[in-house]
């Protein structure tokens, strides 16, 4: 079990999360238990100290199975299903 402010001073620190720490906070913000003044904290504290690829990669990975992850693969389709996200704007 993880507290989310031990998550995000931990980064603030500048100390690299793990798969487990970025998993829990992602299905937190899923799970409405970690508020919007937390989701802040975290984004700065990653703007100001990056994220390294394993971190990168979690947070990737950890973000799409907080949801529905559909399978194509009885459409026997040629190449890779591909998506596109946009914030509807500029940046």
């Amino acid at each position: 079990m993880f507290l989310a402010q031990e998550i995000i001073r931990k980064k603030r620190d500048g100390h690299a999360l793990s798969d487990e720490e970025i998993r829990f906070f992602i299905n937190g913000i899923r799970d409405n238990t970690i508020s919007e003044g937390q989701i802040a904290a975290l984004a700065m504290t990653i703007f100001f100290h990056d994220m390294s690829m394993p971190e990168r990669v979690s947070l990737t990975m950890a973000m799409r199975d907080s949801g529905t992850v559909l399978d194509w693969k009885s459409l026997n389709l040629n190449g890779p299903i591909v998506d596109k996200h946009s914030t509807g704007g500029v940046g």
